[in-house]
C-alpha cells in the first residue's frame, strides 16, 4: 500500500509540475470570463428589477444568457484540454524511456493504476475549476436572489409568466430547474467535470494499446464525443447532456447510464492491459 501511495504522489507531483494543466485551466478561465462579459452586456441598461439572480445569470445557462461560447468550450475545447492534462503521460513516458524505470521501482500495476487515477483526477479538476469560477463570477454582476419580474427562462421571460411553450415537459430535473437552480448548476458542473475525467482516462487507456502518435491518443476520445454529437439522435446524444437546457430533449437513462458505462468499459480495458500477456511497456 505504501508503494502504491508513493507512486500516486509521484504522478500528482509530476502533473502539478507540468505546464499542461495550468494552460488548460487558464484557457477555461479565459473562456468563462468572455462568457461572463457577454452576460453583462446582455443586461446593460436594464432595470435592476429585471436582472436575474446569479443562479440564472450563470454563464452555463447559455440559452437565457446568450453565451454560445460556453457550448463551444464544452463541445470543442474541454475534451481536448481534459485529455491533454495527463492523459498522454504514459505515451510520453514510453517515448522518453521513463516508463520502464518507474515501473521497476514499484510495480507495473501500481504505476499504471496510479497514472490512470491521476489522469482521471486531472481531467476532472481542469474542467471543474473554470466552471466553479464561472458560478462565482455571476455573484459579481447578479444578486443572490431575484423577484418574479426578473428574467427566469429565456431573455424577456420572467418567472411570473406561465410556460406557454410546453418546454417544461421536456426539461430534465424540472423541479430543481424551477426551485433549486444553484443545486442544479453544481450538478451540471460536476457532471461536465466527470466527462472531462472520463476523456482523460480514455486517453490514458488508449495509450496502453497504441503508441503511434500523441495527437492520436489525446484526440481520438475528444473526436468521438464531437462526432457523436452530430450523428446520434437527441435521446441518445451524450453531448447534449452536458448543458443546462430548457429546450433540448434528453433521456434521463442516458444521462446517468452513459458515464457509468464508459467508466466500466475503460476499467475493463485497463484491467486487460494489466492482466494480459502482452507487455504494455514495449
Amino acid at each position: 500500500m505504501s508503494t502504491d501511495w508513493g507512486v500516486l504522489k509521484f504522478h500528482f507531483r509530476r502533473m502539478a509540475a507540468g505546464k499542461a494543466w495550468r494552460y488548460a485551466v487558464v484557457v477555461g478561465l479565459v473562456a468563462m470570463s468572455a462568457c461572463f462579459i457577454q452576460t453583462c452586456l446582455v443586461f446593460w441598461g436594464h432595470d435592476m428589477g429585471e436582472v436575474p439572480a446569479a443562479d440564472v445569470g450563470w454563464v452555463g445557462n447559455y440559452e437565457s444568457m446568450q453565451t454560445p461560447l460556453f457550448c463551444f468550450y464544452l463541445y470543442f475545447l474541454m475534451p481536448f484540454l481534459a485529455a491533454a492534462v495527463y492523459g498522454d503521460s504514459f505515451f510520453l513516458d514510453g517515448r522518453r524511456r521513463y516508463a520502464g524505470c518507474v515501473a521497476t521501482r514499484s510495480t507495473l500495476r501500481s504505476y499504471l493504476s496510479s497514472g490512470a487515477f491521476a489522469a482521471f483526477a486531472g481531467g476532472f479538476l481542469v474542467v471543474a475549476i473554470p466552471l466553479l469560477a464561472s458560478q462565482l463570477l455571476a455573484f459579481f454582476a447578479f444578486p443572490a436572489t431575484a423577484g418574479q419580474d426578473a428574467y427566469h427562462l429565456l431573455l424577456n421571460t420572467s418567472a411570473a409568466e406561465a410556460d406557454a411553450t410546453g418546454w417544461y415537459s421536456r426539461t430534465l430535473f424540472l423541479d430543481s430547474f424551477l426551485n433549486a437552480r444553484y443545486l442544479l448548476n453544481l450538478a451540471f458542473i460536476f457532471y461536465d467535470a466527470l466527462w472531462g475525467a472520463l476523456l482523460a482516462l480514455a486517453s490514458f487507456v488508449l495509450s496502453l494499446y497504441l503508441h503511434t502518435s500523441r495527437l492520436f491518443v489525446v484526440g481520438v476520445p475528444a473526436l468521438l464525443l464531437i462526432v457523436s454529437s452530430y450523428l446520434l439522435p437527441p435521446d441518445l446524444n451524450v453531448a447534449q447532456c452536458l448543458i443546462v437546457s430548457l429546450v433540448v430533449p434528453r433521456n434521463q437513462v442516458v444521462f446517468f447510464a452513459a458515464p457509468l458505462a464508459v467508466l466500466l468499459l475503460l476499467l475493463v480495458a485497463l484491467g486487460l492491459s494489466l492482466g494480459g500477456h502482452r507487455d504494455v511497456l514495449l
